[in-house]
């Protein structure tokens, strides 16, 4: 009953985004730990990331060093790499006493921090690296029992889908939050469309676009390109946002022949969180005009998120409206490298796909104040 309890409150949790990593703690009490410590690893630079551990303890510093050095000398983490998803390995099965004696990691760092045995998993983060979780038993308690073992087999798919779950929901929640605000903020366009597709709301700056522009214009309440062409590519992509929740990129000019004027990103609103940001709205579009400044610089996505140079290029690009294979064509790179540059901006903030990681670039630097 108190493992039941401990699950839907868990669920619970990572829904709300209240007081998720204390729940997740009461169930790594619950498995006979004392506390935990996930992460995905960064193999280029051979440290972990994400990096989310036990609240409300004094481990801070003690992460940091497993952050900054101990993390690439960690001899367990092979064995939880290397097993099955969703099954835990025992550190106690892999490594004996002689070796712990004579560890470097263990010694100068593990038992000193208070802490001995381990059992960790793997488990899948869709579009993004696995994680690894490790869940930690103090120094001076005996290893991990059968019945630990046991509990944990059948906490792993639970403790995957609320993880997920909670990174997911805290990305809608975040998206949510952006608001009318942060896009006047940013002198971006805004659109929020209904479930019919009708324009429920248009900030100030989408009300000059509409005016000024002769590529867009709203008919029977609902956006249209001007140009027959662009439109039908316009409705399909919506049709396809509202159907896969996946978001795209779509241009539009006012005639054949004619250059690019408007850049859109169509994104799917979640329905329990929209409401606090836009009403009853299901999708989001943003505009930008060709030739608007930038509402964010490669450096500034350097400084926030660790991109490298060319990584944040890419960002820069896809912020300005640029789809991948226009920013590979005229950057002179392989679509290969572009792929690449991508899935390490994916990684470095956190996020899944194009629209998620530009509505998270946009929103961190919006809550920079700008130095001076």
């Amino acid at each position: 009953m108190l493992k039941d309890q401990l699950i839907g409150d868990l669920y619970e949790a990572a829904v709300t985004q209240d007081g998720f990593l204390e729940a997740f703690q009461q169930v790594t009490e619950s498995l006979g730990a004392d506390m935990f410590h996930m992460f995905s690893w960064d193999a280029v630079r051979n440290a972990p990331q994400l990096s989310v551990y036990s609240p409300k303890r004094e481990i801070d510093d003690t992460i940091r060093l497993y952050d900054q050095y101990y993390g690439a000398l960690d001899p367990r983490r092979g064995f939880v790499e290397r097993a099955n998803v969703r099954e835990f390995a025992f550190c106690q099965d892999h490594l004996s006493d002689v070796y712990v004696e004579r560890s470097e990691f263990f010694q100068d760092y593990q038992i000193p921090a208070g802490f001995r045995y381990l059992m960790g998993v793997r488990l899948e983060r869709p579009g993004s690296s696995d994680i690894l979780l490790g869940m930690l038993r103090a120094h001076g308690r005996t290893p991990y029992s059968e019945e630990n073992r046991f509990n944990a087999a059948g906490m792993a798919g639970h403790l995957q889908r609320t993880i997920n779950l909670w990174r997911d929901t805290r990305v809608l929640h975040r998206d949510a939050a952006i608001g009318a605000e942060l896009m006047e903020q940013l002198g971006l366009a805004v659109f929020a469309l209904g479930r019919d597709q009708r324009v429920l709301f248009a900030n100030a700056q989408a009300e000059a676009l509409l005016r000024a522009s002769t590529c867009l214009r709203l008919e029977h309440g609902r956006l249209c390109a001007t140009f027959a062409a662009d439109n039908d590519g316009l409705q399909a992509a919506l049709a396809r946002v509202a159907k896969t929740r996946k978001g795209e990129s779509v241009t539009v000019r006012p005639r054949l022949g004619a250059p690019h004027e408007i850049f859109l990103g169509i994104s799917q609103l979640p329905a329990h969180a929209a409401h606090a940001a836009f009403g009853d709205a299901a999708m989001l579009i943003t505009a930008r005009r060709r030739g608007d400044a930038a509402p964010v610089t490669a450096m500034q996505l350097r400084q926030a998120f660790g991109l490298s140079a060319a990584e944040a290029a890419v960002g820069e690009a896809l912020i300005a409206g640029k789809t991948p294979d226009e920013y590979a064509a005229s950057a002179g790179v392989a679509m290969s490298t572009v792929r690449s540059q991508l899935r390490a901006i994916y990684e470095k903030t956190c996020t899944r796909s194009q629209t998620e990681a530009v509505g998270t670039m946009l929103w961190v630097l919006s809550q920079r104040k700008p130095q001076g």
